[in-house]
């Protein structure tokens, strides 16, 4: 029923089913899981608790709770029972990986590494190992260990060579290391594998050029162009390619985008000094209770950076707080469709969403 996408349904059979039956701690997990994709965050931290306090020592089931735990943003609390169900079952390579995937955004990379390579040390299927070995290639090459990184990278490509993005990673990683007859072939292979990815065309051109070959970087650069049309190191390198291919009018025509795209940019600094002032001044309102002021504080600043999250985040909260509650739960769900992986954005709508339910109740 979930996975058909009937929540709601879901949710008042799972309710019945834990009234009738308080000890079954699968349904608990099950009403927790499916409040949590609502999301009613309090409603469903209590069913995840409640799961995990009718099975301590079921792996399964802690593993579980730690995805919906995630999901709401509870790192900290997903992590230790992500910890405890590897600790009742150490061979959960999901568990690992996540483990793996919250330490890394945490910054520890010891830990990270070690959990991801004890969850490739558990996966048996090629994808799944191309799969993890791209990631712990990425965490590698955040900590400049390039050597490694491209090491991961490789590995990635032999479990699935159709992987564009792992072929993308190690002939990046492998120009950072010098090694740039190695890293075109990789280049080129990735604009085959990931013709709608901007980076992969400059990253190509980027190469052609240094190749001299004008031409064929200007034709991956026109491609990059179209799919991110206000990247300005695009732009750039688009102008200086058909420059040098000879085609000093169409050159032209894109170092006047390039212009125009940079005095908007030079509009926006000039705005940041006044609009850092006024973001101060509406936390200062918000912070004193003047909610009305503080609104109409972070509007002005809305004016200047129309898609400034914090701000609009902010902004959101005071509509709620003057009780204006569809209206700031429909611009917390605006940032998240304009930015899915913001965890913040995520974290405050879930309690916005509940306490909206508590004053309608």
């Amino acid at each position: 029923m979930i996975d058909d996408g009937n929540v709601i349904e879901a949710v008042s059979l799972l309710k019945g089913i834990t009234r009738a039956n308080p000890g079954n701690a699968e349904a608990h997990l099950l009403l927790g899981a499916a409040l949590s994709l609502i999301p009613q965050r309090g409603d469903s931290i209590q069913a995840l608790l409640r799961a995990l306090e009718l099975s301590p020592d079921d792996a399964q089931i802690h593993a579980s709770a730690g995805m919906a735990l995630a999901r709401l943003g509870e790192q900290d609390a997903a992590l230790q029972v992500f910890e405890r169900a590897v600790k009742l079952d150490p061979h959960l390579g999901a568990a690992h990986l996540n483990i793996a995937i919250i330490s890394a955004g945490k910054g520890e990379f010891q830990r990270a590494l070690r959990h991801i390579s004890t969850a490739l040390s558990l996966a048996s299927d090629a994808p799944r190992r191309s799969h993890l070995h791209m990631l712990k290639g990425k965490m590698h090459a955040e900590r400049e260990q390039l050597e490694q990184a491209a090491e991961e990278f490789r590995k990635s490509i032999e479990g699935d060579p159709s992987n564009g993005e792992a072929h993308l990673a190690l002939g990046v990683t492998l120009k950072r290391l010098l090694r740039d007859a190695e890293a075109y072939p990789l280049l080129m292979q990735a604009v085959e594998l990931l013709p709608e990815d901007s980076t992969a065309h400059y990253q190509a051109a980027l190469e052609l050029l240094r190749r001299r070959d004008a031409g064929g970087a200007a034709d991956h650069l026109l491609r990059a162009h179209e799919l991110s049309p206000e990247d300005q190191a695009i732009l750039y390198n688009l102008t200086r390619a058909l420059h040098g291919a000879g085609r000093p009018a169409e050159s032209e025509v894109y170092r006047t985008k390039l212009s125009a795209l940079i005095a908007v940019a030079d509009r926006a600094r000039e705005h940041e000094l006044e609009t850092a002032r006024l973001h101060g001044e509406a936390v200062r309102l918000e912070e004193s209770g003047d909610y009305a002021a503080a609104l109409a504080t972070y509007q002005k600043v809305l004016e200047f950076e129309p898609l400034n999250v914090t701000a609009r985040r902010n902004y959101a909260l005071v509509l709620c707080r003057l009780n204006r509650w569809d209206e700031g739960i429909e611009e917390l769900e605006a940032i998240l469709r304009d930015n899915p992986d913001d965890a913040e954005t995520a974290r405050v709508l879930t309690i916005v969403l509940d306490q909206s339910q508590q004053v309608s109740k």
